[in-house]
């Protein structure tokens, strides 16, 4: 990724966000105005995403479309049953154009919500918030990290979070973008988050454990992000994230969810 240009992967995620909020959709997965107001339908960017559904398959399109809302809905109800649990932290790994923190429910009031990503993205996120006239809500602290460069525990710790408390993270669409080490790095980091913490974070097989026709299409994703620069790096077997691998210890319980349709999983994870 370079390192003065804002995610493109993560504006094609707020697209098929957006997608979703077309009438079409009812009921919805994910109730998002605010992804519509962040992205230009009439950019060519936006144009290829809706040209790339529409040259797909209508059973793979459909699968592909329920990612990215599904993803985020999963991580908002494992937010609020944390919350009811008594979490009031929320760290949002690679936020991109997330939107929870722009909406957020009465009950989120009292949660602080910490967005990390890369400080290209977080410029131009803040950039098109100011564009729409989304008004930043008091309990939201953008933080600038290059998960490649930077500490993730130094950033957090200069920007207020108790980590000593537990704490809610998600980390969604980001771990294919990583290396291996930024991404070891990483967890290790939330698997220290004190007993009760919770993670909910996606990831990518690798193409020996998908299906031929599957494996083909991951082939075609990989190439477009590639040309895009921003190539995925690191790919995950479920069992290295088994509580038996040497790997990461995820110490309590690992919930595995299959996804597009095989191709992305995305898990959860509580510290004990």
């Amino acid at each position: 990724m370079d390192v003065e240009r804002p995610s493109l992967t993560a504006e094609g995620a707020a697209v098929m966000r957006a997608l979703h909020q077309a009438p079409l959709h009812h009921p919805k997965i994910l109730n998002d105005p605010i992804s519509v107001r962040l992205v230009d339908p009439l950019s060519d960017f936006y144009k290829s995403r809706v040209d790339l559904l529409e040259r797909l398959p209508a059973l793979t399109r459909q699968r592909l479309e329920a990612t990215f809302v599904m993803r985020s809905r999963y991580a908002e109800d494992c937010l609020a049953e944390a919350f009811d649990k008594g979490v009031r932290q929320y760290v949002l790994l690679g936020a991109g154009l997330d939107t929870f923190a722009y909406r957020q429910p009465s009950w989120a009031n009292s949660l602080r919500i910490f967005e990390v990503d890369h400080p290209a993205t977080q410029r131009w996120k803040r950039r098109r918030l100011a564009d729409a006239s989304v008004s930043l809500p008091d309990n939201v602290s953008f933080v600038p990290v290059d998960f490649e460069k930077d500490s993730l525990a130094t950033a957090l710790a200069q920007a207020g979070p108790d980590m000593r408390g537990t704490t809610f993270f998600s980390m969604l669409g980001v771990s294919q973008y990583l290396t291996a080490a930024a991404l070891n790095e990483t967890l290790r980091f939330v698997l220290s988050a004190p007993a009760r913490s919770e993670i909910v974070f996606s990831f990518v097989l690798p193409d020996h454990a998908l299906p031929p026709d599957e494996a083909n299409l991951a082939a075609k994703f990989t190439a477009q992000f590639a040309a895009l620069g921003e190539p995925w790096l690191t790919r995950l077997n479920r069992s290295s994230l088994s509580l038996s691998s040497p790997r990461w210890a995820f110490r309590k319980r690992l919930i595995c969810h299959l996804l597009m349709p095989t191709i992305v999983i995305f898990a959860s994870a509580v510290m004990v």
